[in-house]
């Protein structure tokens, strides 16, 4: 009936929006995975409903990790959605099926280098060899970047100042631009240090070129060799598995080392552009500062306890100077212990004069 009421016109120009609405960057992948659903389909001579998404994903389930798998249910949500005018995101017993195959699974994540690590990378490697992954490492730790954001960043997004270098990231992954700064002296002098050694006739404004040598050409550098800069650090370094140093090293190095350093969740959210705060949370729980600032707090006194030894200590240092008017001469008083205790008949008037050990020399103070 929709189809009927439609204008060729329209139909046009709606079929180009469709043809929008999947990430340009990624649409290969998400029609790759449409595709072999229909395949499936096909063979099986079944159409779309949730059981028979159960099937497919209990299939897959046979070989592929629970992270690929919800990868896969949400590519097809998208694509079955448009194609199909089908929603299985309300196919909740699918949901819950793809929750129950996670429980328990701890994907593999990239190392993450050390405050120590990264500081002997900087002192000990050779500017001559090393001097463009040092500066990858300086502007990918400081900003949090991914790989094809330290690729994507050209000479324009750069602002040198007097004190301090700001960097412009234009393109995100989830289309959030983001501003940090580099302030240690020393990584500003590595920056300009290769800044000043760009072909001047270079054709691309791309900030990262190839480094050979102690010389920059004219070509600027590609994703897979930012991306492998961490490995070349844990290489250099010694340290154990070095090929677990992914391009999102630099990334997850920063989020950790900010998080161990008090940084909350507002600010690691704004730091690493991240619009929820379910990763931004995951380090911050994680985060071994936190840990010993949690276990410190645990091992103080309670408020109350501390307020109530902190009075008994003041008061046992009090000078008291009482006046008892009264003709009894029955009543007792003592001050020694904590506190005064009166005994004695009821007619009596206490007069209780307290001077602390104060220092009045000085009123401003």
């Amino acid at each position: 009936m929709e189809g009927s009421c439609t204008p060729p016109e329209f139909k046009k120009t709606a079929a180009e929006v469709m043809n929008s609405l999947l990430p340009a960057k990624s649409k290969a992948a998400y029609e790759k995975e449409y595709n072999a659903f229909n395949i499936w389909c096909t063979q099986n001579k079944a159409s779309i409903s949730e059981n028979v998404m159960l099937v497919y994903f209990k299939n897959l389930s046979e070989n592929k990790k629970p992270s690929t798998l919800w990868s896969t249910y949400s590519k097809l949500k998208s694509c079955i959605n448009i194609e199909n005018n089908i929603d299985i995101s309300k196919y909740n017993k699918l949901i819950t099926y793809l929750k129950r195959l996670s429980e328990g699974f701890q994907p593999k994540k990239s190392k993450v280098l050390e405050a120590g690590d990264i500081d002997r990378f900087l002192r000990d490697a050779d500017d001559h060899q090393f001097l463009a992954i040092k500066v990858g490492l300086i502007m990918g730790y400081a900003g949090a970047c991914r790989r094809e954001e330290l690729m994507t960043i050209t000479v324009n997004d750069l602002k040198f100042n007097i004190e301090n270098i700001l960097i412009s990231i234009p393109k995100t992954k989830n289309n959030m631009p983001r501003l940090f700064a580099i302030t240690e002296q020393n990584w500003i002098n590595l920056i300009k240090k290769y800044y000043a050694l760009r072909p001047k006739n270079c054709k691309t404004e791309r900030f990262f070129l190839t480094y050979r040598n102690g010389y920059c050409i004219n070509s600027p550098i590609g994703i897979n060799t930012i991306g492998n800069m961490p490995k070349v650090i844990a290489t250099f370094l010694n340290l154990n598995d070095p090929g677990s140093y992914t391009g999102h090293c630099f990334r997850r190095s920063s989020a950790t080392h900010l998080a161990n350093n008090g940084g909350d969740l507002v600010t690691i959210k704004r730091h690493g552009g991240w619009k929820s705060g379910t990763v931004a949370e995951g380090y911050i729980e994680t985060s071994l500062g936190k840990k010993i600032q949690i276990a410190d707090m645990l091992a103080q006194p309670s408020t109350s306890t501390a307020n109530l030894q902190s009075a008994n200590a003041s008061q046992s240092h009090d000078n008291h100077n009482v006046e008892i008017h009264n003709n009894d001469k029955n009543v007792n008083i003592s001050t020694q212990n904590p506190g005064i205790h009166v005994e004695g008949k009821d007619s009596c008037t206490i007069n209780i004069k307290v001077f602390n050990n104060c220092n009045f020399s000085n009123p401003t103070e």
